[in-house]
């Protein structure tokens, strides 16, 4: 079962839903859909009165905008117990706090951050929503002029993101402040299976430009990474199995592996893959269907899907607007960014003055040319904006 909601559901999605006719929630958002037509749908009652029949229901969301539906029509659902338990990331530090029992964190209100006295913090540590989404709100603290920046750059973004976002998905009234993790960032789609068995169905890591850096800029794949950590993210998640009844589950996970070897989650974000326009990633990257190999208990073959990719790079860019533009006098220039590339495999093209990003782009280099990806991961994008339109 499945629950499409806004802000965007690729093409690909929606032939999906097609094609394995997985029952859809009947909602108004879902009716507009350019696919609708062929779409199974599902009445309210018909559909969460299924869900309650279930205790682990194979439900999946492309948009956490769909909690709300969750807490009106099945707020005892089990899956909806999981999804607001790992949505609130101060919930998710004390459900890894036998994992990982060296964290510390504290939660503020945004009205409490002007008067908190940050000496008696340890630095550097990061602050962001307890209720979040993308990098929207996070911001790194390694002195007290970042503090300062830090806030400043928070109060600006409550006020572009008014309306944007419910606020189940993004919460710029409460924030998590916490030990800064040192390490690769790690991003992975994963599903607990029926027997709460976890299935890794992609593995990136984050690039960034230095420590304060906490864009979406860079996420890159290849044969070498996936190899490199899937054996020890898979035992990783063995673990967090152990935590709590996850059958059924469908996440996407970003965490940062210290020196030690020892992973320690970011966030997790419950019920769906990567979100917004980046969900088909496995698709592009792959070949692989996630939502197929989710609703039909399916296993990713990673030697084979390997092994004509081992002399490949595959980068995922999201590419915001430097803040301290204005967007209503500005052009960016999609079609000189998207001839950046010298193999992009998908674009989606955004409403930089109503969302946080420009443009997400999936692309795919030789293994001996990431100064392709490099030079964008450190470019001001000057190149690509066209100031005073």
């Amino acid at each position: 079962m499945i629950i499409l909601e806004k802000p965007y559901v690729s093409e690909f999605l929606q032939q999906t839903v097609v094609d394995l006719q997985i029952p859809v929630l009947k909602t108004d958002f879902a009716k507009s859909l350019k696919f609708s037509e062929k779409m199974n749908f599902i009445e309210n009652e018909t559909f969460f009165s299924a869900l309650k029949t279930s205790g682990n229901p194979l439900l999946y969301s492309n948009s956490e905008n769909s909690v709300e539906l969750l807490n009106c029509y099945g707020p005892k659902l089990n899956v909806t117990k999981n999804v607001n338990y790992f949505k609130d990331k101060s919930k998710l530090r004390e459900i890894f706090s036998s994992l990982n029992p060296d964290m510390w964190y504290i939660t503020k209100t945004l009205k409490e951050l002007d008067d908190l006295n940050i000496s008696s913090l340890k630095m550097p540590f990061v602050i962001k929503p307890v209720r979040g989404f993308a990098s929207i709100g996070i911001h790194g603290v390694h002195s007290e002029s970042d503090w300062k920046e830090a806030l400043d750059g928070i109060k600006k973004e409550v006020l572009l993101m008014q309306n944007v976002f419910p606020d189940e998905v993004v919460s710029l009234n409460e924030f998590l402040i916490e030990r800064y993790i040192e390490g690769t960032e790690i991003a992975i789609d994963a599903y607990f299976n029926h027997s709460g068995e976890p299935v890794i169905l992609n593995i990136l890591t984050h690039l960034f430009t230095s420590k304060s850096d906490m864009s979406d800029r860079l996420y890159m794949t290849s044969a070498e990474i996936v190899r490199k950590y899937h054996d020890s993210i898979q035992n990783y998640l063995l673990e967090v199995a152990k935590l709590r009844d996850l059958r059924n589950f469908p996440f996407h996970l970003e965490m940062r592996q210290e020196q030690g070897g020892d992973f320690v989650p970011i966030e997790i974000n419950p019920m769906r893959f990567m979100g917004f326009c980046v969900a088909d990633v496995e698709h592009y990257f792959y070949g692989i269907n996630p939502y197929e190999y989710y609703f039909h208990n399916k296993k990713p073959d990673w030697d084979q899907i390997l092994e004509s990719r081992s002399d490949k790079l595959y980068g995922m860019f999201g590419i915001d607007i430097p803040k301290h533009l204005d967007k209503s006098k500005i052009r960016f220039d999609y079609e000189k960014f998207i001839a950046h590339f010298s193999k992009p495999l998908h674009y989606t093209k955004m409403d930089y003055t109503r969302f946080p990003m420009a443009i997400y782009l999936f692309a795919e280099v030789p293994k001996n040319c990431f100064s392709e990806f490099e030079e964008i991961l450190f470019s001001d994008l000057a190149d690509f904006i066209i100031k005073d339109v």
